[in-house]
């Protein structure tokens, strides 16, 4: 190999290193914020989905069955993005739980989009006791959460959509318990 070869070949690496590293994180503070600076764009980017009628969108779930989003309208829906090997993902997910739990007869439901393998997803669903919605795909679910303002590919990502379809609120990186209530208490 040339010695150019090497240096593209390097970079080329460096650069998915620092994506998928900033892809499953928490995002920066200046990255929670609409300021006006060139590394907010992506986070304008997921804003602009914010007041924007829900997108419809079909994937498998679990046991290979197609589902489309449109199944659960009428419900306020916390549609997230995530994937088994994501740290933030796996931490949010009991929250997630507990509280489909507390309040799937209230017109609420969760929607997981597994950006990962069936047989991982599977496993990771049955230990963690997950009983809410969760389907599976891999580019599918990434150009999904792209169509819901996810430009960047980060995960966690999860979207707010209302009853009637409006897109509510984006969320990048791991959902707080104090993102979750306070969505509740002004949606539910």
């Amino acid at each position: 190999m040339r010695p150019h070869s090497h240096a593209l070949t390097g970079l080329a690496v460096a650069t998915a290193g620092a994506f998928l590293l900033a892809a499953c994180g928490d995002p920066e503070p200046e990255m929670d914020t609409a300021g006006a600076t060139a590394d907010a764009a992506p986070e304008v980017a997921a804003e602009a989905a914010s007041g924007n009628q829900r997108i419809d969108f079909t994937l498998p779930d679990l046991a290979g069955d197609e589902r489309q989003l449109s199944e659960w309208d009428g419900d306020l829906i916390v549609l997230n993005f995530w994937a088994t090997w994501c740290p933030p993902c796996k931490k949010e997910m009991p929250l997630f739980q507990d509280t489909y739990e507390a309040h799937r007869d209230d017109g609420f439901t969760i929607v997981a989009v597994a950006v990962d393998e069936q047989t991982a997803t599977q496993h990771f669903v049955d230990d963690f006791g997950i009983e809410f919605p969760v389907l599976i795909g891999q580019d599918e679910a990434v150009a999904v959460g792209r169509e819901y303002g996810n430009r960047i590919g980060a995960l966690p990502y999860t979207v707010l959509i209302a009853r009637d379809g409006t897109i509510l609120d984006t969320h990048r990186g791991e959902v707080e318990p104090a993102d979750l209530d306070g969505w509740l208490e002004a949606h539910l």
